[in-house]
C-alpha cells in the first residue's frame, strides 16, 4: 500500500471515530439544555474550545496571516449557522430525529460541490436524493402532513453543515488546518457571545452535571473532532467525508434512544431506513448489485461450459 493510500485510510478511520463521537452530542446537548440556555451552552462550547486550541498551538497561532483570518472566518460563519440551527432546532424536536435530519447533508453536499467543482450530479446522486427526501418525509411528517418547526430548523442545520464541509474542502489546499480550526471556533464563540448578551444572560448556574456535560462537548465533540476533520479533509473530498459522517446519524439515533429514553415509531424507523437507502444508492451507485449480477453471469457461463 502506497504512503498516500495509507494516509487516506488513516484519515477515513479518523473521520469514522469523529462521526461516532458526534453522534453522542445530540443527546448530550438535548439533556444539557435542561440546566443551561442554548446560546450560553454554545458560548461555553466554542469559547473554551478556542482557548484550549490557542494554548496548545500558540506557536502556530503567532504565524497567522490575513488569508488565514479571511478563510477561517468564512468557514466559521457556516459553523456558527450550523450550531445555531442545531441548538434551536433540538428544542422543538427529539435528539434521535434531529440526528437523522442533520445527516441528510450527505445528499446536499454533491449538489453544492457541483457549483464549486463544476461536476454535474450523476443519475445515482439524483435518485439517491429523491429517495432520501421520501425518507425525510416519513421521518418528519405526521398524519396531517405537518412538519414541526424543530424539524424545519434541523434541515437548515443540515444545509449549514454541508456548506461547512464544502468550505473546508475549498480552502484546505492552501491553509493550515490547525489555524483554520482556531479561527472557526473564535468566530463561532464571538457570535454566540453576542447572541447570549442580546437574548439571554451571561449569568450561568454551574452545576456538577452541567460542568461534566460541557467538558464532554468541548473536548470530545468539538476540539478533537473538528481538528481531525480539518486535517483529514486535506486528503478526503467533501462528498466522501459526508458519506463517512452518516455514522453520526445512526449512532446519534441509537444513543438518544438509550440515553434519553426516546421512542421511535415504526414510521420513523422506516423513514430512517429509506434515508440510508438513498445514501447507499448515491454513494455506491449500486455497484454491489452489478458485481452480484456479474458473478451470477460468470457462474451460469461456467455451468454451460461444463
Amino acid at each position: 500500500m502506497s504512503k498516500h493510500n495509507k494516509t487516506v485510510l488513516l484519515a477515513t478511520f479518523s473521520l469514522a471515530f469523529v462521526a461516532i463521537f458526534w453522534g453522542t452530542s445530540y443527546a448530550i446537548v438535548k439533556d444539557s439544555l435542561n440546566d443551561i440556555k442554548p446560546f450560553q451552552l454554545m458560548t461555553l462550547r466554542f469559547g473554551l474550545s478556542t482557548i484550549i486550541l490557542s494554548l496548545i498551538f500558540w506557536k502556530k497561532l503567532k504565524k497567522i496571516n490575513k488569508r488565514d483570518l479571511c478563510q477561517g472566518s468564512i468557514i466559521g460563519v457556516f459553523l456558527f449557522l450550523a450550531f445555531l440551527t442545531l441548538v434551536i432546532g433540538i428544542l422543538y424536536t427529539t435528539a434521535s430525529k434531529q440526528s437523522f435530519l442533520v445527516g441528510a447533508y450527505i445528499i446536499i453536499v454533491p449538489f453544492l460541490a457541483w457549483g464549486i467543482n463544476k461536476r454535474v450530479p450523476n443519475r445515482y446522486e439524483i435518485i439517491g436524493a429523491l429517495i432520501s427526501i421520501v425518507g425525510i418525509g416519513l421521518l418528519t411528517l405526521d398524519g396531517s402532513l405537518y412538519i414541526n418547526k424543530g424539524d424545519v430548523i434541523s434541515i437548515f442545520c443540515s444545509i449549514s453543515f454541508a456548506c461547512h464541509m464544502i468550505a473546508i474542502e475549498y480552502f484546505s489546499k492552501d491553509s493550515d488546518p490547525i489555524i483554520s480550526t482556531i479561527v472557526q471556533f473564535a468566530i463561532g464563540s464571538i457570535l454566540f457571545v453576542m447572541l447570549t448578551g442580546i437574548f439571554e444572560s451571561y449569568k450561568i448556574n454551574f452545576t456538577p452535571k452541567m460542568i461534566k456535560s460541557t467538558a464532554y462537548l468541548v473536548i470530545v465533540t468539538t476540539v478533537i473532532p473538528f481538528l481531525v476533520q480539518n486535517i483529514a479533509q486535506k486528503y478526503i473530498s467533501s462528498t466522501s467525508t459526508a458519506l463517512i459522517f452518516t455514522l453520526e446519524s445512526a449512532f446519534g439515533g441509537i444513543f438518544a434512544l438509550f440515553f434519553l429514553n426516546e421512542t421511535m415509531t415504526c414510521k420513523m424507523i422506516a423513514g430512517s431506513i429509506v434515508i440510508f437507502l438513498g445514501i447507499i444508492t448515491e454513494e455506491t451507485k449500486l455497484s454491489f448489485l452489478k458485481k452480484l449480477k456479474r458473478t451470477k453471469s460468470d457462474v451460469v457461463s461456467d455451468t454451460h461450459v461444463m
